[in-house]
């Protein structure tokens, strides 16, 4: 790795990726990652891209990262052509069996974040502006990658229904000033992203299924949604820092022209973050936070090692092929990395070295009781799926993995097997009656 040492962790892992396969990402995370952006860069290799959808506006601009000392104050964000204001207006709520208005505060955390992307992305992909959550609360949190649902005073559950009233309380104004020739100004004022919500869960358990989305906001957004990748967001959840950074490099990345890049100071980008940290420590929150987003998106293509951030042209982060030419636009050098088939239409020759090393197979059909393939697949169920049958857990796995006729290598199958046989215990162990 001469000469990557000082790229994105990502960027290393897609390399050996390319030179070695798993067992060659595996091996640099020994001496340069963490079991926590290994998992994460192959659980997101293992499956298909998921769309995910942000407006543009709070992909360069983001929520507070903590709660502000007066959470009742309007947030103002400002990104040259960009203005952003978050304003928690009052709402009438039951205090004591009083009729009050009281201002809930402003949105902050990783929770309204994960909450407004599932929003938005389901706007934008069902092109509707009326987003159903699901049949209760503990399903939509699910659907948002959260397995353990907890109800105590400071439960997830809890913790997002505050967030997401929070989020869905607020006014928001934004403003992009263009040009008259490029025909691009807006201004959006007053903009509810909801004006009809009943509130995520009450003392009764009453949960609105459905949400219906202004349409002044649901038409800016449909013009202004930047693509991610959701598997992504579901391993960057639990860090506001760390999915403020993935959304905005998913934003501003792809659009950069130059090949030079665009170099941009680290005041600069805690605006865009919004985090109010102390210039030393926000450098290195951001370049920690690096390690895990570059392991979600490793074509993002950025130099945090100096006194400015150098932000280069990259693909974005719905681009599944990390084996191939492209690699080129991460500084790799193109005798090394822009493989190319000799043949129209063939693989790329290392590829194809590493396919035919390892033949590729699907999941096993049928009961894993029986049969030598069958054997390891079921001692793992058995293992770490206690006390659920082996044979209920394929079954949902078949049902419900992504891209799951696509043939892999059997340590890809037996791995993504393992991962999920753990979680669907973790499931079903919090929720013993479903």
């Amino acid at each position: 790795m001469n000469g990557d040492q000082h790229k994105p962790l990502g960027h290393q892992y897609a390399l050996a990726m390319l030179t070695g396969g798993e067992e060659g990402v595996r091996k640099l995370a020994t001496s340069a990652g963490t079991q926590l952006t290994i998992d994460a860069f192959l659980r997101v290799q293992d499956e298909e891209p998921v769309p995910a959808f942000l407006h543009s506006a709070l992909c360069a601009m983001s929520l507070p990262t903590k709660r502000p000392k007066d959470d009742t104050q309007p947030i103002v964000r400002e990104d040259g052509k960009y203005a952003l204001a978050i304003n928690p207006r009052p709402v009438l709520q039951n205090i004591d069996g009083k009729s009050v208005m009281r201002s809930l505060g402003v949105p902050y955390g990783a929770y309204p974040r994960v909450a407004l992307i599932y929003l938005l992305s389901q706007a934008v992909m069902k092109q509707s502006r009326d987003v159903y959550l699901g049949r209760n609360f503990t399903e939509w949190m699910r659907r948002l990658g959260y397995q353990t649902v907890s109800y105590g005073p400071r439960g997830t559950a809890n913790l997002m229904r505050e967030q997401v009233d929070r989020l869905l309380a607020c006014e928001w104004q934004i403003r992009w000033d263009g040009t008259e020739a490029d025909g691009n100004a807006f201004a959006v004022r007053d903009v509810k992203i909801s004006n009809e919500y009943a509130g995520s869960l009450d003392k009764n358990g009453s949960f609105a299924r459905e949400i219906r989305m202004s349409e002044a906001f649901y038409s800016h957004l449909i013009d202004h949604a930047v693509p991610l990748n959701e598997v992504a967001i579901r391993e960057l959840k639990g860090t506001p820092t760390a999915l403020d950074l993935y959304t905005y490099l998913a934003y501003r990345l792809p659009r950069i022209g130059s090949d030079k890049g665009q170099v941009i100071s680290w005041d600069q980008l805690a605006k865009h973050l919004g985090n109010e940290a102390d210039s030393k420590r926000f450098r290195q929150t951001v370049r920690e936070t690096m390690q895990i987003v570059s392991a979600v998106y490793p074509n993002a293509n950025v130099d945090l090692s100096g006194r400015k951030v150098v932000l280069h042209p990259s693909p974005a982060p719905m681009e599944r092929k990390l084996v191939g030419p492209h690699l080129r636009l991460i500084g790799a050098a193109a005798d090394e990395t822009a493989l190319r088939s000799s043949v129209k239409g063939g693989r790329e020759p290392a590829v194809a070295a590493a396919k035919d090393a390892e033949p590729l197979l699907g999941f096993p059909s049928g009961s894993l009781s029986f049969g030598t393939r069958e054997s390891v697949f079921r001692e793992i169920g058995l293992t770490k799926g206690k006390p659920w049958s082996v044979d209920t857990m394929a079954d949902a796995f078949r049902a419900g993995f992504p891209d799951i006729k696509r043939p892999r290598s059997e340590k890809e199958w037996l791995r993504v097997w393992d991962a999920f046989v753990v979680r669907y215990a973790e499931r079903r162990a919090s929720r013993p009656d479903d």
